[in-house]
């Protein structure tokens, strides 16, 4: 079975349960789009659709997320609108506004589920609105938080599905626990330099073209080690941490990089990013063999847009 027909034969599997898909109006779609509400609305009714409401944005709900029923218990999902669903996914896979947020199975209707949906951005952190359902943070979130404490956290639903940033299908798992959901620190600063981290991931994908399955948790653990190197500018950050990404070699292990560091570290007039320039070709070649790395390394630097 090839990965696309992996979701539609994931949602098949759940025909006892609701199946939904999840959209984002924050990403806009045109107007002859499918996933367009007005589109949706025609093809599947307005008893199909519910918005979330999510607390920071329940003044304006026409701005909060679209939850689409794509079928009760006992029926089966439109399959052309869950393969065009997914194809749609894969195809804004690191815009930084994405429309599809997944699709999930679960027992509570359509109701019941879009207020579990809006009391979930505020179960992360309390007092505070996370809006989980964007894949990019669906992403970080697995790649951080415990597995037993996220499955109690999701315990609502049987299957959560998306596309994740490397272009893969990942599914999340709810199951009802006893243990509370625990908000670790890794999490909570994936979470906060959530924008950061895609940028980050642009310009791997820029470089890279395909990026590795576990690509989120290399992000995070890579723009994680430059904030213990103690450079000043966030351009210098972005820099060195699209390098550990995108050379085979650890550039921070060798003598010349640091004292490069130590330099920028120490005296905030410095951007390492320029000093970096100052490395003669031969250590350039210890680092990928051939100047092609160092231009592929560069290249996806500049996407970043510092």
């Amino acid at each position: 079975m090839n990965e696309r027909s992996l979701l539609s034969a994931s949602l098949n599997a759940r025909h006892n349960e609701y199946r939904y898909l999840l959209l984002d109006p924050l990403k806009e779609l045109a107007a002859w789009n499918l996933l367009n509400a007005e589109q949706l609305q025609d093809s599947l009714g307005s008893d199909a659709l519910r918005r979330v409401l999510r607390p920071d944005l329940a003044w304006s709900a026409e701005h909060c997320p679209l939850l689409v029923l794509l079928a009760s218990p006992g029926e089966m999902p439109d399959e052309a609108l869950v393969q065009y669903s997914e194809k749609y996914a894969r195809g804004e896979v690191l815009y930084e506004k994405r429309g599809v947020c997944g699709w999930l199975t679960s027992t509570l209707a359509p109701d019941a589920m879009a207020e579990w949906l809006a009391a979930l951005c505020g179960n992360i952190k309390p007092g505070t609105t996370i809006p989980l359902f964007e894949s990019l943070r669906l992403d970080l979130l697995q790649a951080t938080a415990d597995p037993v404490s996220l499955a109690g956290l999701l315990a609502a639903v049987s299957q959560w599905h998306w596309v994740s940033s490397a272009g893969v299908l990942q599914t999340l798992n709810g199951q009802y626990s006893e243990a509370n959901w625990r908000l670790n620190w890794s999490t909570e600063q994936a979470q906060n330099d959530i924008r950061l981290l895609w940028r980050l991931l642009s310009s791997w994908r820029d470089a890279s073209e395909v990026l590795p399955v576990d690509a989120a948790r290399q992000a995070i653990d890579a723009w994680t080690m430059t904030g213990k190197v103690g450079l000043h500018h966030l351009s210098d950050r972005l820099y060195l941490a699209l390098n550990v990404l995108t050379l085979p070699a650890d550039i921070t292990e060798h003598a010349a990089v640091q004292v490069l560091m130590q330099q920028a570290s120490e005296d905030a007039s410095l951007y390492f990013e320029q000093l970096m320039q100052t490395l003669p070709h031969t250590v350039w070649q210890e680092f990928n063999h051939t100047q092609s790395g160092k231009k592929e390394f560069e290249h996806g630097y500049q996407s970043t847009g510092q």
